[in-house]
């Protein structure tokens, strides 16, 4: 059995056959991505409670949605943070979870949602549950216009087509907008016509839902044929709703909409976000990539996809590629394979000089064979080609060359020694299968608990140790079947050399061996001078257990005060962003006001949604040199230069994700202690000079107009508080009464009192 392979050549040839053509096959179809798929065990809960105070928010809405989610046993930690207007309650699953049922416990999440939603107040919008916007987008395309004058509706309009045509393209998962203008129609009342008749907003708003007919109004059914009844009247042009009558005074004198409003369609105003690339109006289109495809040949589609589109789009819109992943995807698997490729360089020039030039082609044979078969396997359960994959095969490569030079030299001594061939072969195949199989065991479970790591940091290391693994499995089959073989055909017999057995370099080799046998003690110091030196440069090394990287891109997250207002943001946003592009070193900047920009790295996280006093820039430098000297002198800047703005400049780390380095929790039943302590905290942590930005999830409200109704003086107008509150929300937000449908689309109809009405 042990010989099986040296006499049987045509077994070894198979066996190489099928490993390069297993190896080769796979490296074609093997997932070709930037950085490892982490799994998602976070997800987002926005809740809009128009008008709400934070107070009201957070009793009504954000605890409700707490008591419900913590009965789920797989959540880990919920928190929320309670705004006006918008409760965000954030979810994160336990690290342990199984992946398998990861979906089946955001079933739960959902149905907990729904319960808690049935103690919300009625005027409380249904929640928004979000677990698919973490993880990085493979492509990012900015939709701009290429002159002034192009309207938002046309803007959105092919904005849409532009996201459609990315979904359409196969592996793509799917696409997000960003700054998307959302059209309506506008319908703003005479408030002295409105009152003289009667009406309030909430009135006009039924009277137009119920002359909307949308629906099925039965069916007639005979023997010979099943009809459906449907009332004409769908509102699908602005005419129709000028004629929808919205009082009578019972002696067949009607009111129509037209008479006591205009009416007009266009941008709803104020926008929920707004995106800017390049210093003008935009809209961000980003697209993900499906796990375990290869980014490159996705992109390529994509491209051609992008390249259709603008040939058919008119000169006046522009879509622009902003951020491709498939180039860096390219530049860190060429760097990884080019550090691959040299130490398999010194791996082979050790081997020359160590075993001469006959082992050493033996022994560097392993290192092609067992790579292919490891990329095999690696195919074979479904893991794709990125950098820490790649980096587990540098990692392995001068461990899987032991087995081998093992072998290789315990078949050789025995033929020095005049021993036949087949019988060296048995004979060192015997003697070392247990003991290679026995140190391959060892050094793989060192790396298993690389493997079994719960969470996202298994998610990113794992793939290390998983390479690692197969690397070695493979080493040692190749070192039992394939190594000795070839060394009992090619290796000479009664040789004793090696390869530094003459020359200056071997007698060199020689005389040092001498001394250290002869001087024990010396040899025994000098060996210790590069640990004791390591060990004493160790205080000096920075200490940070996930290295940044190089990269010629980096974000910038802005936040102004509670209560600020969106136009507000952008008239910053856009300061900075002109500021920013006169910046030298950097290319290009991209913004959204409003809510998180989308991510163009892994383990960016955006949950920001609804947050008029929010905006993020993604930008994007000449090189990764630039990158880092631009960090933190941007950061003293833009801090000096936009006091009124709470501003962090971010540069991009390995790792999980995680929200700062240092997160500190404080927990109590009353608010407004928390919100002192709180304060005490930040202002202890902002005196130290490593600290650049303190945020806490409990600040301070935003500032509000509280208005004083004389309770007993508005019963005798026949108003209740419940009827003035609606009355001012219908005056400042409007009502939600039908909607029109053109074609495909269908575009909301907003009642509001006015004065403006000519």
């Amino acid at each position: 059995m042990e010989t099986a392979t040296f006499r049987n050549p045509r077994l070894v040839a198979l066996i190489l056959l099928v490993v390069i053509s297993a190896g080769l096959s796979s490296l074609l179809s093997l997932g070709r991505q930037e950085d490892p798929t982490i799994t998602n065990i976070n997800a987002v809960i926005t809740t809009l409670y128009p008008g709400a105070d934070p107070a009201r928010v957070e009793s009504l809405v954000s605890q409700k949605l707490e008591d419900e989610l913590r009965e789920i046993p797989e959540i880990d930690t919920v928190t929320s943070t309670s705004s006006t207007g918008v409760s965000v309650v954030q979810i994160e699953l336990m690290e342990t979870v199984d992946p398998a049922i990861i979906e089946k416990v955001w079933t739960d999440v959902r149905n907990a949602t729904d319960d808690a939603r049935r103690n919300f107040p009625a005027d409380v919008l249904a929640p928004e549950f979000t677990s698919d916007r973490f993880g990085a987008f493979a492509a990012i395309v900015a939709l701009t216009p290429a002159r002034d004058g192009v309207t938002p509706a046309i803007r959105g309009r092919y904005a849409e087509e532009l996201a459609d045509l990315m979904r359409a393209v196969p592996g793509t998962k799917n696409v997000e907008t960003f700054g998307l203008p959302e059209e309506e129609v506008l319908v703003r009342l005479d408030p002295g016509l409105t009152a003289s008749l009667g009406l309030t907003a909430d009135q006009v708003s039924a009277a137009i839902r119920a002359a909307d007919a949308k629906v099925q109004s039965g069916r007639l059914q005979s023997p010979e044929s099943d009809l459906l009844l449907e009332v004409t009247g769908e509102i699908r042009v602005l005419d129709r709703l000028r004629q929808v009558v919205v009082a009578d005074d019972g002696a067949g004198h009607v009111t129509r909409l037209g008479e006591i409003a205009q009416i007009s369609r266009g941008p709803r105003e104020p926008a929920s976000d707004h995106a800017l690339s390049g210093g003008r109006e935009a809209v961000l289109v980003g697209a993900r990539l499906e796990d375990g495809l290869q980014v490159d040949v996705w992109m390529a589609r994509l491209k051609e996809a992008l390249d259709g589109f603008n040939a058919a789009a008119p000169r006046s819109i522009s879509a622009d590629l902003i951020f491709d992943q498939s180039r860096y995807t390219a530049e860190r698997l060429t760097e990884v394979a080019w550090n691959m490729g040299l130490g398999v360089a010194l791996v082979v020039a050790v081997l020359l000089v160590t075993l001469g030039l006959r082992a050493a082609l033996i022994v560097a044979l392993v290192l092609p064979v067992v790579s292919l078969a490891t990329l095999a396997s690696m195919n074979a359960i479904g893991l794709p080609l990125h950098q820490m994959s790649v980096t587990g095969l540098i990692v392995a490569l001068g461990l899987l060359v032991d087995a081998a030079i093992v072998m290789t030299d315990e078949v050789r001594q025995r033929l020095s020694h005049g021993m036949a061939r087949e019988a060296a072969v048995g004979d060192a195949v015997g003697r070392l299968a247990m003991p290679l199989l026995a140190s391959t065991l060892t050094t793989a479970l060192s790396f298993a608990p690389m493997i079994l790591l719960p969470g996202p940091a298994g998610d990113f290391v794992g793939a290390i140790a998983i390479s690692v693994v197969f690397m070695l499995g493979w080493s040692l089959v190749v070192a039992l079947t394939v190594t000795p073989a070839i060394a009992g055909w090619v290796l000479p017999r009664g040789e004793h050399g090696h390869g530094m057995s003459g020359g200056a370099m071997g007698r060199l080799f020689h005389r040092s061996l001498l001394w250290s046998v002869r001087n024990p003690v010396r040899s025994v110091m000098l060996s210790l001078i590069l640990p004791v030196t390591g060990f004493a440069a160790l205080g000096l090394l920075t200490a940070q257990f996930f290295p940044g990287t190089d990269r010629d891109q980096f974000h910038i997250e802005v936040e102004l005060p509670k209560g600020t207002s969106i136009l507000r943001t952008r008239a910053l946003a856009e300061a900075m962003d002109a500021d920013l592009r006169s910046t030298q070193g950097v290319t290009h900047v991209a913004w959204t006001i409003g809510k998180s920009a989308p991510a163009f790295y892994y383990n960016i996280v955006g949950n920001r949604d609804n947050d008029p006093a929010f905006a993020q820039a993604l930008v994007t430098t000449a090189s990764p040199e630039a990158t880092a000297a631009l960090l933190v002198p941007l950061q003293t800047r833009l801090n000096r230069d936009y006091p009124a703005a709470r501003v962090l400049v971010r540069g991009l780390v390995q790792g999980p994700p995680v929200a700062a380095p240092v997160e500190l929790r404080l927990v109590g039943p009353d608010t407004a202690t928390l919100r002192q302590l709180g304060d005490e905290v930040r202002d202890v942590l902002l005196g130290l000079d490593a600290v650049t930005i303190v945020r806490s999830s409990l600040e301070g409200g935003a500032p509000k107009v509280a208005i004083d109704i004389d309770e007993a003086a508005a019963n005798l107008a026949g108003l209740t508080l419940g009827d003035v509150a609606r009355q001012l929300q219908a005056g400042l937000d409007g009502v939600t009464g039908g909607s029109l449908i053109e074609g495909s689309e269908e575009l909301p109809v907003r009642v509001r009192l006015g004065d403006d009405i000519r």
